[in-house]
Formats: structure tokens, C-alpha cells, sequence
């Protein structure tokens, strides 16, 4: 059998690839090793409605709750924290479940013309054929949307594996009760939903996340791989969540996942090559800082999409958009935060400065006087994000 274009992964950025390529006339495979379309997929997660929209029409968008409030925390080893509380306003946040959202997306492109095949693993690509343990496929085009576990691309020659200090660990439980608990627990109204950001030095750097769904909550943490020594996975998480106790109790855990989220790719990757294009996770497009990996996923696979054949201007195409330069700008300072001793630094500066303030004595503060070369070199990384 012989398509126009066939898909690997119906992941976010493979099925809008796959979408778009139908909506231009190409014949189009798209082929999912899970039993159904995120049936394999770990995330929170809160995704930015703009983010979508621009590439499909949202109505009907499976989401679990719209968030109206984000909460952000920061624990220094000392015991001490501070919170920050913000309302979004102009953007239109959802908690989604990946499950139903990765199904929903999948299902946009099967209305749109491409044929949807699960349970299949691709073990690997010999010129134009797309080989699986059902047999090959012949694709003119091939795009591959597999996710951080990018093996494919890296036969390809299109990529490297990731260092250990290029990649963190996601780690997520998520639990149940019924939507009326969850709105008591976190003072919530109908429909409306909390996001909390929480930045920590104990018992590692680490930073992670709470979400409210319609009937279950979310919790996970990301630790950078090269800090998980001593601890496993499931025991840091552990120990992650003892402060969490309260809002989990009476809640019944309906899911543990794991997966690597890449701090490292595109532009020192390559994205394509004559025949075969790379898109989202398997190109590292993650924004760490926005906790965002959904977005620029989404972004790469129209982009694939729209310049099949085209290889040099796909890549120009993924270095202007905004979605992807972000990811780009943002490394140099990411690379930094991640590092052990500056993230415990942040957390313990931005608790001290809060707490020290609130005692009227910002004197107490003249110890990090001694770092003020660390901060203007931050500084300056930050700016180039913003630039």
C-alpha cells in the first residue's frame, strides 16, 4: 500500500500534521502504536486555547476545567514558602485530560480525510517504506511525531540521544473523588479551575505541578535526570507530595505515569531531511518555563504539514515562528535554572525576599549581595528570552 504521507504518532503535533496534510489532498497514514491515541501520553495538562486555535477550530475542545486562578509556590529546604496568586486575563486556559484530548485531535483528522491505524509499532524506515510488525508502508513523505523516545529520528541521522543533563523526568498521579469534593478542596465554582506551580530545593531541585480535572486532581513533578541518584521516580514523588496530604485524602489514585521531557533540540537537531520531517517532542520542542509542550508540538506538525518537500524552509519556518522561538530563547537560561545550586539559590532568594520584607527588615537580604554577578548574568539571559 502506497500513501502521500504517513504520520508516526497521533500525539498533538502528528495529528494536526496529519489534519492539515488530508486538508491539502495528500493521501495520509497516521499510525499510533497505543491501543487508541493518548493511551501513551503523560502530561498535567493546561494548555493555552491561542495556541490551538490558530490551527483547528476549538468548539468542542474536550477540556476539563477553565482556569481562573494560577498559584504559584515556592519551598526552600528551611521550611519556609510564599505564595503568588494570579488570575489570567486575555487568555483562555483549560485543564484537559491527554486521553480525551489526544482522541478528539486524532478523530479531527480521520473527519478530515486521513486514515487512523492503532496498535501499531513502526520499527524503523528504509528509504520511502515505513516498516511495522504488520508489514511496510510506502509513504513519499514521512513524518515522525514520536515523542521524547525519539529512536527513529536518531536513525534517521536527523538527531543525537539527549545527555542526562539534558533531559528531566516527569513524574504524575492523578486522583479521583467527584467534581463537588474538588471545588470544596480548592474553593471553586462550577466549572472553574486551579493551576499550581510549585518551585522547590527539597528534597532536590524540582519543579511541579497540582491541576484540578472535573472529578480528579493532578499532581507531578519534574526533576533533572542527572539529579536522580540515590531516589527513585515513585519515592521522590513520595516525598514530593507529604505537603500535598490534605488535598489528596479520600481521593482514590487512578493513574501513575512516567516520561522524559527533552531540554535540548531543534535548531542544534536537524528537523528533516528530503524525505522525512521531525515535529514536537522528538525535536525537543518543550518550553520549560511556561511549563508548555503542547503548544510548540502543535505548531512544528502544521508546520511539517505545510512545507513537505520543502526541508530548508520548514526548519526557517520553525526558527520565526513565535511558538518555537521561544523554546529556542529560552535554553540558555533554562540550561542555568537547572542547574542544582542556582534553582535552590532562586527559591531560597525569592522566600527569603517575601518573608524578610514581611518582617520590615529587608537588611537581612545583604548575604546575596555576594552573588550579584550570578543575577546579572540571569538577567541577561532573561532578557534575551524576552527580546
Amino acid at each position: 500500500m502506497k500513501f502521500d504521507v504517513v504520520v508516526i504518532g497521533a500525539g498533538p503535533s502528528g495529528s494536526i500534521a496529519a489534519l492539515n496534510s488530508a486538508k491539502k489532498g495528500y493521501k495520509t497514514l497516521l499510525l499510533e502504536r497505543g491501543p487508541e491515541p493518548g493511551a501513551k501520553n503523560v502530561s498535567g495538562a493546561m494548555i493555552r486555547e491561542s495556541s490551538i486555535s490558530q490551527f483547528i477550530d476549538t468548539g468542542g475542545l474536550p477540556y476539563e476545567r477553565t482556569v481562573k486562578r494560577v498559584k504559584l509556590i515556592f519551598k526552600s529546604k528551611k521550611g519556609n514558602s510564599v505564595e503568588i496568586k494570579v488570575s489570567p486575563k486575555g487568555e483562555r486556559l483549560y485543564t484537559i485530560s491527554r486521553l480525551k484530548f489526544d482522541k478528539w485531535l486524532a478523530q479531527k483528522a480521520e473527519e478530515s480525510g486521513a486514515l487512523l491505524i492503532t496498535k501499531t509499532t513502526v520499527l524503523g524506515i528504509e528509504g520511502n517504506k515505513v516498516i511495522t510488525e504488520r508489514g511496510g508502508v510506502e509513504a513519499e513523505y514521512i513524518i515522525i511525531s514520536e515523542g521524547a523516545n525519539a529512536l527513529l529520528s536518531i536513525s534517521q541521522g536527523l538527531r543525537r540521544e539527549l545527555k542526562p543533563e539534558e533531559t528531566v523526568l516527569g513524574v504524575k498521579e492523578v486522583y479521583s473523588l467527584n467534581k463537588d469534593e474538588v471545588n470544596k478542596r480548592f474553593n471553586l465554582e462550577g466549572d472553574d479551575g486551579e493551576a499550581w506551580r510549585i518551585i522547590s530545593d527539597s528534597p532536590l531541585p524540582c519543579a511541579g505541578f497540582v491541576y484540578t480535572y472535573k472529578d480528579s486532581i493532578a499532581i507531578g513533578v519534574g526533576i533533572p535526570l542527572s539529579e536522580l541518584k540515590d531516589i527513585k521516580p515513585y519515592e521522590f514523588l513520595d516525598s514530593y507530595k507529604a505537603d500535598l496530604s490534605e488535598i489528596i485524602k479520600g481521593f482514590s489514585l487512578r493513574e501513575y505515569s512516567a516520561k522524559i521531557i527533552p531540554e535540548n533540540g531543534f535548531p542544534s537537531f536537524k528537523a528533516c531531511n528530503d524525505r522525512v520531517y521531525v515535529t514536537g517532542d522528538a525535536l525537543g520542542l518543550v518550553d520549560p518555563l511556561t511549563f508548555d509542550g503542547i503548544g510548540p508540538a502543535i505548531t512544528s506538525g502544521y508546520l511539517a504539514s505545510e512545507n513537505l518537500g520543502q526541508c530548508e524552509k520548514y526548519e526557517s519556518s520553525l526558527l520565526h515562528a513565535k511558538e518555537i522561538s521561544k523554546v529556542i530563547k529560552s535554553r540558555p537560561l533554562t540550561k542555568e535554572l537547572l542547574k542544582e545550586e542556582n534553582l535552590s539559590f532562586y527559591v531560597n532568594l525569592i522566600v527569603d525576599f517575601f518573608n524578610y520584607w514581611s518582617e520590615g527588615d529587608l537588611s537581612k537580604l545583604s548575604y546575596y549581595k555576594s552573588y550579584l554577578g550570578k543575577l546579572l548574568k540571569h538577567i541577561t539571559l532573561g532578557l534575551g528570552v524576552i527580546g
